[in-house]
């Protein structure tokens, strides 16, 4: 029984060299920082040994990067490399994940690597065409259902998809990451302020008023990690019973 053990860790390791190689040659082909395109239209930028989609021309501009430079490719060999992210920041922290066009704000190179994206590398862009992009705050879940909004460094859980569409997002704009990390970052409360002092704590698909600010320290709560939403998108949130 023992050598039979010993035979099956010996295929388990064969495999795992196998696949090793087998990336390792799928992504050989593709230079560092070259553009590649299979059939359709769709460009990748080869980063970190991962195709990074490239999802618009404003993004393709924001990397300074030349069309005449970009490769056909079969479809066959593309689909070999694994897929990664287009990370960027400007002159300083933060940084942005590039989803759909739309530049998704990570506080710091830390969050990031708790969120497990630490391995494709971070581009350094002109502000004057991030800013262009439109921006919107990091979703982010794991194989279950519940959303989380990154803030501040903050793992801010989104407690129900109404309060998820009143603040403006889809959950098509959620990324999902894998559940090892998911499992490990801390969790908070998502703590929401419009244009007045008043912060709320979501709750139930509701908006609770948390009356005073010696409470607010009470619970445990940080001021950096409020997030400001527009009067508008406040409204959108059911009002529940204020916390005394």
């Amino acid at each position: 029984m023992h050598r039979t053990v010993q035979e099956f860790r010996g295929k388990i390791y064969l495999i795992g060299i196998l696949l090793f190689l087998f990336v390792v040659n799928a992504t050989a082909q593709f230079e560092e920082g070259a553009l590649v395109k299979g059939n359709n239209d769709a460009v990748f930028l080869i980063s970190k040994g991962k195709a990074c989609w490239i999802p618009n021309e404003s993004v393709f501009n924001l990397l300074g990067l030349n069309w005449n430079k970009v490769k056909k490719v079969s479809d066959k060999d593309l689909a070999k490399i694994p897929k990664g992210w287009i990370i960027v920041k400007g002159r300083n922290e933060p940084l942005y994940i590039i989803d759909n066009g739309t530049a998704c704000k990570v506080t710091n190179a830390s969050t990031l690597k708790a969120l497990g994206f630490d391995n494709n590398s971070i581009w350094s862009v002109p502000d004057e065409k991030l800013i262009k992009l439109p921006q919107r705050p990091l979703l982010v879940k794991g194989s279950d259902a519940s959303v989380y909004l990154i803030h501040n460094s903050k793992v801010c859980w989104i407690p129900g998809e109404s309060i998820l569409k009143a603040l403006g997002y889809e959950m098509k704009m959620v990324i999902q990451i894998p559940d090892k990390e998911m499992i490990q970052i801390p969790k908070s409360q998502l703590l929401l302020r419009g244009s007045s002092d008043k912060i709320y704590r979501a709750e139930n698909n509701k908006r609770r008023w948390i009356t005073n600010a010696v409470l607010f320290t009470r619970l445990g709560y940080d001021w950096n990690s409020v997030l400001t939403v527009s009067d508008a998108q406040l409204k959108n949130i059911p009002e529940g019973e204020p916390i005394k």
